[in-house]
């Protein structure tokens, strides 16, 4: 049987690398291939997931003891006899698990970038950590033996030029079920009467509370269509380190009556139904799962064109620099004629569909 280690994961829920892993394992794993996972922290719930595959999860000491972690996951190499050893990693500081495989002789080393900066809430703690990425950035594909990256961006921002332009390099996008993420009129209604806002001019967004996601210049772009248009209500699904805060920005300004904080939802495809138009302002990203999702419910998406262009599957979604300010984003989400349908799909949208991936996935292994 051939064995692989795999990391990392938080809670299976937590965000795109955690649904990209999930969907890995259940494609990838059958009776000749055993997929065991990384984390920093036991989720019994997960772990229990887990078993059903028989792939265990195993917790390892965070990047704050990084010679503590380098020193058990060689004593999991060794103990498992893994052939090879496939991380999902943000950041280049995240290089002492592929050195300890290194060192274990580890023949297969894989590395897949899922981002594009540092998501830290301190900017002077955020300079730090771009610094030590940039020197870990240096070494760390010395290490690796296959390089992926869930978008040619996410590629640049953790792997020299010369391997992302070269064939050693390889984009996995970040597939969805596109079944699943299909328009539905009458599903619509119900959400939308669930949530009382059958009148409304419905903006959304699905994400972590957290400097990435930049809900400050949401909530400055939604005080704006406010202000020209009393109809709109913004929803608001996810949670994280800066969701208090949010929720008191929102007190600040006011708009308490046209806000709704929907926490962390297994339904998203459910919300994505209600929505008029989906915003995604990010600092960075590698690729946003949650945009390829809710362009598959035919939402139309406004996006910072710091995201790439490789997550545009649809004619209806459109990239602007949040340099220009809340108040031209308003302006444009005002102008628009936001009509929900059928999402009409360009020909890339192929490449992030979970069927067309399988043999993809199937062959890193």
């Amino acid at each position: 049987m051939k064995r692989i280690l795999t990391g990392f994961l938080m809670d299976g829920r937590a965000g795109g690398i955690d649904k990209y892993l999930l969907n890995f394992l259940e494609i990838a794993s059958d009776e000749n291939t055993q997929i065991d996972f990384l984390t920093n922290e036991i989720n019994e719930e997960l772990k229990r997931e887990l078993q059903s595959y028989h792939s265990e999860l195993f917790a390892v000491a965070n990047l704050k003891h990084p010679l503590k972690q380098y020193a058990q996951i060689r004593k999991l190499l060794r103990e498992g006899r893994y052939d090879a050893v496939y991380f999902n990693i943000s950041t280049a500081i995240d290089c002492v698990s592929v050195i300890a495989a290194k060192h274990e002789k580890i023949r297969k080393r894989m590395v897949h970038s899922h981002a594009g900066g540092n998501d830290c809430e301190s900017a002077i703690r955020r300079a730090a950590y771009n610094l030590i990425h940039k020197i870990c950035r240096l070494f760390l594909w010395r290490y690796v033996t296959d390089f992926y990256g869930c978008s040619e961006k996410a590629g640049r921002w953790l792997f020299p030029k010369k391997i992302v332009e070269s064939k050693r390099f390889e984009v996995v996008y970040n597939a969805v079920n596109r079944e699943k993420f299909q328009y539905n009129e009458k599903i619509r209604k119900e959400v939308r009467s669930e949530l009382g806002v059958e009148r409304k001019f419905v903006i959304g967004h699905v994400g972590n509370f957290c400097y990435q996601k930049n809900h400050a210049f949401i909530l400055n772009v939604f005080e704006e269509v406010l202000k020209r248009n009393p109809d709109a209500e913004l929803l608001l699904v996810g949670k994280g380190i800066r969701f208090e805060d949010v929720k008191e920005s929102v007190k600040k300004k006011g708009m308490e009556r046209s806000v709704q904080f929907l926490g962390w939802r297994e339904d998203v495809d459910r919300i994505f139904q209600a929505m008029d138009l989906f915003l995604l302002p990010s600092n960075f990203e590698g690729l946003p799962i949650v945009g390829v999702e809710a362009q598959c419910c035919g939402l139309p998406c406004v996006m910072s064109s710091t995201i790439t262009r490789e997550a545009r599957i649809t004619k209806r979604c459109y990239f602007l620099s949040i340099k220009g300010g809340a108040e031209r984003w308003a302006d444009f989400i005002l102008k628009g004629q936001w009509q929900r349908g059928k999402a009409i799909c360009l020909d890339i949208a192929d490449k992030y569909d979970l069927d067309n991936q399988k043999e993809q996935l199937k062959n890193m292994i």
